[in-house]
């Protein structure tokens, strides 16, 4: 049992820095997307204007600013249905399935279900999805649906993140 009183739930500024960096390296898939995939994502205009430029910047150094600027207008975006889409976009239904049953497998109490994650894809790692886990067991504890509805959406997207940059 868990001494929530004895936790703190803040989030590490490593820990947003990680999921900054995910979200930066999405760019990528995202520019290699065909135009017709780009254009179905649910994303604004601008956005797709943007990842229109990465597809078309073939300096180095350019592009690299651009992954970066389009890492950052991801957060702007509606990011799961965003991962979403891409994770649609880059699997067949069979793969979607097999990825989405490791939502009920971790669990916080099974580290070796965590390792055998994180060994699966390298994009993962420990650290990150225990502190995913921990944040729905702390809904749970508060009995708090809008924390435990966000903390479920952000553990399912950063499968399907990791999943995605695995490959």
């Amino acid at each position: 049992m868990i001494d929530w009183s004895k936790m703190d739930m803040r989030v590490s500024r490593t820990e947003i820095k990680k999921s900054h960096e995910r979200l930066q390296a999405l760019a990528v898939p995202l520019a290699n997307l065909s135009k017709k995939q780009q254009k179905s994502l649910p994303v604004s205009e601008y956005f797709l204007d943007e990842l229109s430029q990465l597809a078309s910047i073939s300096s180095g150094g350019a592009k690299n600013r651009q992954i970066k600027r389009v890492g950052k207008l991801i957060v702007e975006e509606d990011r799961h249905a965003l991962t979403q889409a891409l994770f649609e976009c880059q699997f067949t239904p069979e793969q979607i399935a097999k990825i989405e049953t490791w939502y009920a497998r971790l669990k916080l109490s099974d580290e070796s279900t965590i390792k055998q994650f994180v060994k699966q894809f390298n994009a993962s790692e420990f650290n990150s999805i225990y502190q995913l886990l921990l944040w729905i067991e702390y809904a749970k504890h508060l009995q708090d649906d809008e924390l435990l509805a966000e903390s479920l959406a952000d553990f399912e997207s950063y499968v399907k993140e990791v999943a995605i940059l695995s490959t």
